[in-house]
């Protein structure tokens, strides 16, 4: 149909040529054509031909073929994502783009103890994300974290802002805040539309053993071998530090309280393009928590350091070390992860007879995880949409009673998600935690049942 068409435009410019041609010397055809009645019969008939050709194309229905569809092939057309990804006008930073993503959620909890809330609504987070490429040498990329806490208050977190330096197709120098290159499921799963279930596994989110995000520069990148590949990580950043509990916490500092700087990264290699293991450390220091009192409370106990900081006393720096390995099976439906961290606090001694020094801290967790989509068996138009899913994972710690109390558990969970879009999800899931570090007289078993609709856009 196009060629045809193609006919028809090459036909009427012809015509309209030799139309131009004659109305531009009409004078002397017409004073000729008086005189050669084969010439006054050849215009005549050009003219029916030309008409003929215009009632053609009047009638010519909108097809895949016609010229609605000719000039869609040759202009360009307006992207669907027009209004996520912009090309900035010109201006100093001509040359620059800017993407928009990020994601949402909200949902509900119904636990079997009323203790422990009964009933409730969960506002969800707001992750906004922005994208700043220049060239094809620089990026910016930044993503916030806004979330309705308990007490009804609006809690705000830079979860990273870091600037990407494209040094060569096969390593990219990262400065900023970032996520944590160790292990998998912070900086790969955490988003809510990417999880497979309505929570993060015990010790892998916010106060867990797996870190959060670090402050540093990081080298990363990737190395085909042959039919496989191998990714690497390599971060040296500011590093963690300890609570007034005696807790490492690893959320990206922006300043360093010590002259250590703290070394992490991760190594992953993939035999095949859908399978992938890997292997992650981190090295640092951690001081004692500065303040008017200067005090860590440990087993119920007030201790405290004789060394005096600038803000109060201060404990000595000890090592922090962590290890971990991790696995993943993401071919078709199947989304099959494993993932392993242990992480050690050595004890920090006290050098004054009436002070306790602090034990040595051990955390350690690990959870595996099988998810089907049910496109794999069939091509219904809703039931290949749902996916089955089950986690199990434990949560250990050896060192504080208190926060092995509060954290230390089993979960089994048993998921099912319905896909609305490639983005849309809605997840449920029955939840079975038992809390193994607590007295007999707490409540140490919750049943809940999770609901979550989750967006990534």
């Amino acid at each position: 149909m196009i060629q045809a068409w193609k006919r028809i435009q090459l036909r009427m410019a012809t015509l309209l040529g030799a139309t131009l041609a004659l109305a531009m010397a009409a004078s002397p055809v017409q004073a000729q054509a008086a005189d050669d009645p084969a010439l006054l019969s050849r215009i005549e008939e050009m003219e029916r031909e030309l008409a003929a050709l215009k009632a053609q194309v009047a009638e010519t229905p909108a097809t895949p073929g016609s010229l609605e569809q000719v000039q869609s092939a040759t202009v360009p057309s307006r992207p669907e994502s027009l209004s996520r990804r912009l090309t900035l006008p010109d201006s100093p930073l001509s040359g620059s783009r800017l993407l928009i993503a990020g994601y949402a959620d909200a949902g509900m909890t119904i636990s079997d103890k009323e203790s422990v809330g009964g009933i409730n609504f969960i506002a969800g987070t707001f992750n906004p994300a922005l994208f700043f490429q220049y060239g094809d040498w620089l990026l910016f990329e930044s993503e916030a974290e806004i979330e309705i806490a308990e007490t009804g208050e609006t809690g705000f977190t830079l979860e990273y802002s870091q600037l990407d330096l494209l040094l060569h197709d096969n390593a990219t120098l990262v400065i900023g805040k970032f996520l944590s290159p160790v292990g998998q499921f912070q900086e790969r799963l955490h988003p809510s539309w990417i999880n497979r279930l309505a929570d993060a596994p015990a010790g892998f989110g916010h106060g867990g053993v797996q870190p959060g995000a670090e402050a540093g520069v990081q080298l990363r990148g990737g190395v085909p071998l042959g039919r496989s590949r191998l990714n690497y990580a390599l971060a040296v950043g500011n590093g963690p530090r300890l609570d007034p509990m005696g807790e490492v916490m690893t959320e990206g500092f922006g300043r360093d309280d010590n002259r250590n700087k703290a070394i992490s990264g991760r190594i992953g290699f993939l035999p095949l393009p859908y399978v992938e293991l890997g292997a992650s450390f981190l090295r640092a220091k951690v001081e004692g928590a500065t303040g008017e009192a200067g005090e860590i409370e440990s087993g119920g106990l007030a201790i405290a350091s004789g060394v005096e900081g600038a803000n109060g006393p201060v404990l000595p720096a000890v090592r922090y070390s962590l290890w971990g390995v991790d696995g993943a099976y993401t071919r078709g439906p199947w989304d099959v992860r494993f993932e392993y961290l242990r992480g050690v606090r050595n004890a920090i001694p006290i050098e004054d007879e009436e002070m306790e020094s602090l034990p040595r801290l051990r955390k350690e967790a690990w959870y595996g995880q099988i998810a089907y989509r049910l496109s794999g068996l069939t091509q219904h138009r809703i039931l290949q949409n749902f996916e089955p899913a089950i986690r199990y994972g434990r949560y250990q710690v050896r060192g504080l009673d208190k926060l092995a109390e509060e954290t230390a558990e089993r979960r089994l969970d048993f998921g099912l998600n319905y896909w609305f879009a490639p983005a849309v999800v809605l997840h449920s899931a029955v939840q079975l935690r038992k809390f193994t570090a607590r007295h007999e007289d707490e409540v140490n078993k919750d049943t809940r049942l999770l609901l979550q609709l989750a967006y990534g856009f």
